[in-house]
C-alpha cells in the first residue's frame, strides 16, 4: 500500500506542478493580451485626436477656400494656387465650414467651363 500511496502522492505533484507550469503561461499570455489591448486602446484616442485635428484643418481650409470663392477664384486655380486637388477643393467648398454647404461652389461652375476649353 505504501508503495502504491507514494506513486499517487508523486503523480499528484506532477499534477500540481504542471498545473502551476500552465498558470504561469496563462498569467504571461493575460499580461501579454492586457498590454496589447492597452496599447490599441491608447492608439485609437490618439486616432481621435489626430482626425477631430484633420477635422478642424479641413474647416480653416474650407474658410480659406470660400473666401477665395467670394473674390471669384476659379476652383481649377485654388487648386494650381494651393496644390490642393479639384475633386478636394470643391467637397470642401460644399461644406458646411466653407457656408451653409446648401449651394453650389461660386467658381465651381466657371472653373469647369475653362477647364473645358
Amino acid at each position: 500500500m505504501s508503495r502504491t500511496g507514494n506513486r499517487a502522492q508523486a503523480a499528484r505533484l506532477r499534477a500540481r506542478e504542471a498545473r502551476l507550469a500552465l498558470l504561469v503561461d496563462r498569467n504571461a499570455q493575460d499580461q501579454r493580451i492586457e498590454d496589447m489591448v492597452a496599447a490599441v486602446l491608447l492608439a485609437w484616442e490618439a486616432r481621435t485626436a489626430a482626425a477631430a485635428q484633420v477635422e478642424q484643418a479641413e474647416g480653416e481650409v474650407a474658410t480659406g477656400l470660400a473666401s477665395l470663392s467670394k473674390e471669384k477664384v476659379l476652383v481649377r486655380d485654388m487648386a494650381a494656387m494651393t496644390g490642393i486637388e479639384e475633386a478636394v477643393c470643391t467637397r470642401l467648398l460644399r461644406s458646411p465650414a466653407a457656408g451653409d454647404g446648401s449651394r453650389e461652389p461660386a467658381a465651381g461652375s466657371r472653373g469647369d467651363a475653362h477647364a473645358a476649353g
